[in-house]
This record gives structure tokens, sequence and C-alpha cells, in this order.
């Protein structure tokens, strides 16, 4: 099981505020996440050959599009400065 100080730690680690009152909800939950992880290491896959394992996705071809022009991309922005969008900073410098 996760302790609380391993989740403070991960909490700090990661920048993300974890309310003192939601603690105990999130240690719950951790756990058993990582106890799943577990259980998913234990499964036996001697029998899978390596061709199954491998998952095929699909790619598309490669070609040339049409692109918007900047303009028509940031016209309906609230805030746009040299062609960007302009936002507000969301990450404290320490």
């Amino acid at each position: 099981m996760i302790e609380k100080k391993e989740v403070l730690k991960i909490s700090k680690l990661s920048r993300l505020s974890i309310e003192e009152s939601k603690i105990d909800s999130f240690l719950k939950n951790f756990s058993d996440i990582i106890e799943y992880i577990d259980l998913l290491d234990q499964a036996d896959t001697t029998e899978i050959s390596k061709d199954e394992k491998i998952v095929e996705y699909s790619v598309r071809d490669d070609s040339v599009i049409e692109k918007l022009k900047v303009e028509d991309v940031v016209k309906n922005s609230a805030k746009v400065e040299n062609n960007f969008f302009a936002v507000t900073k969301v990450i404290d410098e320490e």
C-alpha cells in the first residue's frame, strides 16, 4: 500500500496540489491502481507468440494538405500577439 508521505512526494514532484481532505481517497485509488498493475505483471504470457503481441496501427498517407491562413486561425481569439494566441500564464516559477 502507498503511504501518505509517498503521495505528498509525488504531489510535490508533479506539482499537483491534493487537498488534505482528499488524500485518503487518493491513497486508496492510487493503491488500487498499483495493485492492478502488479496483477497484470503476474499474467502468464509464455504461450503468446511475439507476433500476437504486436499491434498493427493504421497509418495515413503522408500527403500535402491546404493550410489555413494565420488570419483565419486567430480571428476568433480573444487576444492575439504577433499572430499567436495570447494566453494567461498558468505556471509559477520557483
